[in-house]
């Protein structure tokens, strides 16, 4: 059997993208390690990519945390065919070469993106030659899914409810091309290594107070403060644990506070074990961080929502009975509150996460993926293409 040559493309514009990806992959190793080989990229990395699309994932996250209405605005415009078609022109452009390079460099039988545009941007690289990889585009947000995320090139869209499969098929792909698996969470998701109590033992937890998960993402962002301050503030018997990604100013600012609970703080961290551990999960409404939370079963607080994508998020949560929105502290700590005082309610939202999940959406991921690259006939290798750049410094 031959070796199958996977491509996952994604981007760091906050790093549920590259948390997809990298679930992909565990999964891909995991299942067939002999006879895969997985490679992820970031074209906006590439040294032939513009460098100003490298700053504009920082941009990104400064815009939805400082202006998010901005944010929201420009994805509200944006979100139509002509506009897709648009974009889909100017990043080919921007990126066009530095994607090239990267096929002619990894021969891949199957590319999936993790991210919009990409895969119309490889058929175009492969376009006027017999055959190109299979393409495989995985959604990675539950609800408000934009339009640039359906391109009717690829193979099969990966999405992850019968919500988004219509927005696809409105988009104009064929019932053949979308199927519903679900966002990939890591393998680690999948099932806990050992009973909670143990995994909290080993995490020098308490074992005998109802424990908030606080996750600021792996930027770190949103009130953290506040909203942990304010629940330590108005609880006897309660145990934290916050999560402060790559924000070293939080955890230094919440590290020199004296808690009246037991609180352990945490910069950027594997989050599996700790949301097996905790009774609760706090965090923003981002498409990887909320399907975690839902693949280990535990109930929401969702006290942010980026415009756009996240809010479609946050609504298709709540409307499952799986989360609640307390965007400021009162409500958060009401939330918290009342969930200590009804363990059958925060049982139900747990029930209620854990029908929503699915922890093993990059296994099967995995194997469609596997399926297609055998299926298909041997890929065009591509030929480099000189840059203007380096055709003119030949001739000096």
């Amino acid at each position: 059997m031959r070796n199958v040559r996977i491509l996952i493309l994604t981007t760091d514009a906050g790093s549920g993208h590259r948390s997809a990806a990298q679930a992909i992959e565990a999964a891909l190793l995991h299942n067939y390690s002999q006879s895969v080989q997985v490679t992820i990229a970031n074209p906006l990395h590439e040294p032939s990519s513009p460098s100003l699309l490298r700053h504009a994932e920082t941009f990104y996250l400064s815009t939805i945390q400082h202006a998010p209405e901005r944010y929201d605005r420009a994805h509200a415009l944006t979100d139509a065919a002509a506009y897709a078609a648009l974009l889909r022109s100017a990043m080919g452009l921007a990126i066009g070469d530095a994607l090239r390079r990267l096929l002619v460099r990894h021969t891949p039988d199957v590319v999936i993106s993790v991210y919009p545009l990409f895969t119309a941007l490889v058929a175009d690289a492969y376009r006027g030659m017999r055959g190109r990889p299979g393409l495989i585009t995985v959604v990675t947000d539950l609800g408000h899914v934009h339009h640039t995320w359906f391109s009717p090139v690829d193979d099969l869209c990966i999405v992850p409810n019968a919500q988004v499969r219509t927005r696809a098929l409105g988009c104009g792909l064929e019932p053949h091309q979308v199927r519903i698996v679900g966002i990939p969470v890591h393998p680690r998701f999948a099932a806990p290594r050992a009973a909670p109590e143990e995994v909290r033992r080993d995490l020098g937890w308490r074992t005998d107070l109802v424990t908030v998960l606080i996750s600021g993402g792996g930027a770190g962002v949103g009130p953290l403060a506040e909203l942990s301050i304010a629940a330590d503030e108005a609880n006897e018997r309660l145990q934290l644990a916050i999560v402060t990604g790559h924000n070293r100013d939080l955890a230094a600012t919440l590290g020199a506070r004296t808690w009246k609970n037991p609180t352990h703080i945490y910069g950027f961290v594997p989050m599996a074990d700790m949301m097996y551990a905790a009774d609760i999960i706090a965090t923003k409404a981002g498409g990887l961080s909320v399907s975690e939370a839902l693949a280990v079963g535990r109930p929401l607080l969702i006290y942010g929502a980026a415009p756009g994508q996240e809010a479609g998020n946050l609504e298709y949560v709540v409307r499952r009975g799986a989360a609640q929105y307390t965007p400021d502290a009162a409500q958060f700590v009401a939330a918290i509150q009342r969930w200590i005082e009804r363990p059958e309610a925060r049982r139900a939202a747990a029930d209620a996460a854990r029908a929503a999940g699915n922890p093993l959406a990059a296994f099967e991921i995995a194997s469609i993926v596997r399926d297609l690259a055998l299926s298909r006939d041997a890929v065009p290798r591509l030929a480099p293409r000189v840059s203007l750049s380096e055709w003119l410094s030949s001739w000096r």
